[in-house]
């Protein structure tokens, strides 16, 4: 890459403005998600259980963005990240179209898949500005400023998405199909907007490389001019992102199937809303954590809410009560606030600059591997194991393996960071 392009101040608007993006986007994410599960229902997906639909509903876009998080990365330092984000967010625009029309959850899939590719235009190339933008102390500060936007986002989308679903078939008097349609459309006019934030506020903050550099996977492993310990942290940090990524798809997209499954009164709005404030809760401790890791530390910083996070996702099913499991969830979320905006700042310090949209694309590319094994993973688990009688008091039944697996996977993933990666840039300031 080239030189800065951007002022301090400059810089720091870009941060915002790529933060707001990030809102917008992943408003639009939370919008639909809890919508999924009895949309699958109405469709009448077939023969197989809706816990395995959502598994693979959920891996064909975790596979399309795994395919191409590095390629568009790669892309994005030859032609600058700018154009790459506004292509990507103006073809999730259409695709959120496109999910009305699908009769059936495999036309779900397809059309899921094809959201993929926007989303490997969007998240790992704007991380990577958001890295160039930043100076290496306030990288935890920003970071942190992304992931609570993005959080943000995830939070207001369901409790957005049950009000749409409401107004469309209470108040709009439109039948069940129409209504499911209504929040896409909605959806649609948001990425939108966010293009118009892209094409008229953010700007490249490095120039692009000029020439075209092939570079192949022996390089990805290890990139020219890192020391042991530098191959090392990338190594691990490769490892952790696949295996953080197969624990999280496991249990993450079933929880709104698990609320369904054990509360089946709650209703799509009331089940939108809990995810909603578990999310809430959660989100706002993202910026504070994140400015705090730039002063005591990101690796500590990440695995201590590495470790709570992950025995937050055990201890959900062991819930006697509905609030009981909110409450868990909600424990969970603040835990991954903590560790989330720490874990992006360790993996920018790790990554040699002259590949950093690569690099940050194929660490995106590892998380989303892991996402496509575990989402249909933890879908099956759920329906093979939810009638489960373990012979145990309640709660305890067969719920809890999928979350058991997911949450003792993460504990591992954590504790392979915790042992084997030292903070680079920590080192270098002492």
């Amino acid at each position: 890459m080239g030189s800065y392009l951007l002022s301090e101040d400059a810089a720091r608007r870009n941060v915002n403005y790529l933060a707001t993006i990030d809102f917008i986007i992943s408003l639009g994410f939370g919008l639909i998600m809890p919508l999924f599960p009895l949309y699958l229902s109405m469709l009448e997906g077939g023969s197989l259980e809706v816990g395995l639909q959502l598994g693979i509903l959920f891996s064909a876009f975790v596979l399309t963005r795994a395919l191409l998080a590095a390629p568009f990365g790669n892309l994005s330092d030859r032609l600058g990240r700018k154009r790459i984000i506004l292509a990507g967010t103006l073809l999730y625009a259409v695709l959120s179209l496109l999910f009305t029309v699908p009769e059936d959850w495999l036309g779900l899939v397809f059309v899921r898949g094809l959201q993929g590719v926007a989303s490997a235009m969007v998240w790992p190339v704007s991380e990577a500005l958001v890295i160039d933008s930043t100076p290496p102390h306030l990288r935890g500060s920003s970071m942190g400023k992304i992931v609570m936007s993005s959080n943000l986002g995830m939070v207001l989308g369901p409790f957005i998405g049950g009000g749409l679903f409401w107004f469309a078939e209470e108040v709009l008097g439109l039948s069940e199909t129409a209504s499911y349609h209504f929040p896409f459309y909605f959806t649609a006019a948001l990425a939108i907007a966010g293009a118009a934030v892209v094409w008229f506020y953010v700007t490249d903050a490095r120039a692009p490389r000029a020439h075209k550099t092939k570079i192949s996977f022996r390089q990805l492993l290890r990139p020219d001019g890192m020391d042991a310990q530098g191959l090392t942290n990338l190594r691990i940090l490769y490892a952790n992102a696949a295996m953080e990524g197969f624990a999280l798809s496991a249990i993450g997209p079933m929880m709104a199937y698990f609320l369904v499954l054990e509360y089946p009164d709650l209703g799509q709005t009331m089940i939108s809303v809990l995810i909603g404030l578990a999310m809430g809760i959660g989100a706002m401790v993202a910026f504070p954590s994140g400015k705090l890791a730039d002063r005591v530390g990101r690796k500590r910083m990440f695995v201590l809410g590495g470790y709570v996070a992950f025995g937050g996702i055990i201890a959900i099913p062991f819930g006697w009560t509905l609030w009981v499991v909110i409450l868990f969830l909600s424990l969970r979320s603040m835990a991954f606030q903590v560790s989330s905006p720490a874990l992006r700042a360790l993996q920018a310090d790790t990554v040699p600059e002259e590949v950093r949209g690569r690099l940050i694309g194929m660490l995106e590319s590892m998380s989303n591997m892991g996402s496509v094994l575990g989402a249909p993973f933890g879908g099956l688990m759920l329906d093979l194991f939810y009638e489960m009688d373990l012979g145990l008091p309640s709660p305890v039944d067969g719920t809890m393996i999928p979350f058991m697996v997911s949450g003792l996977l993460g504990i591992f993933t954590v504790s392979l960071v915790q042992m084997f990666v030292k903070e680079r840039r920590r080192q270098a300031k002492a």
